[in-house]
């Protein structure tokens, strides 16, 4: 019974664990081109060109390189339900480094859903927030200079 008691609290702990760990943090400068996603990412038009209706959704995770210069996200589809994993978008972000970047990084997380999670912050884009708006919070909180 004991052995069942220890498995069973072990398996509690792992869990809320599991996802711990993915939030970065210091200083980080963030290119024109992550920027230019990550503003396409707060959207909610035109993920993937490609997908016809399936194109238009709400982002979910926003991930960063650690240098700043290379990103990768997932978005939920309109209609459909989805699962908040930030697995595949840290994924997307490590191919995107070694494929554009030819190297190895670390990626983390910058922002979930309309909230920047870095550094412990959580700071909120308003859902009208024009490019400008988006690219002065951003100055202001130091992710571009």
């Amino acid at each position: 019974m004991k052995k069942y008691l220890i498995i069973i609290l072990s398996c509690f702990f792992y869990g809320n664990l599991a996802n711990a760990g993915f939030e970065g943090s210091g200083k980080i400068t963030l290119n024109e081109t992550v920027i230019k996603y990550f503003k396409e990412y707060l959207d909610t038009k035109d993920h993937n060109k490609g997908e016809g209706a399936a194109r238009h959704g709400r982002g979910w995770f926003f991930f960063v390189a650690e240098s700043g210069e290379e990103f990768g996200y997932t978005y939920c589809q309109q209609g459909k339900q989805c699962v908040m994993d930030p697995v595949p978008a840290r994924n997307f972000c490590k191919k995107n480094v070694k494929k554009y970047l030819k190297r190895t990084e670390k990626c983390y997380l910058f922002a979930q859903q309309r909230t920047i999670k870095w550094g412990g912050q959580k700071i909120r884009i308003p859902n009208k927030a024009s490019s400008t708006e988006i690219e002065e919070i951003l100055r202001e909180h130091g992710f571009i200079e």
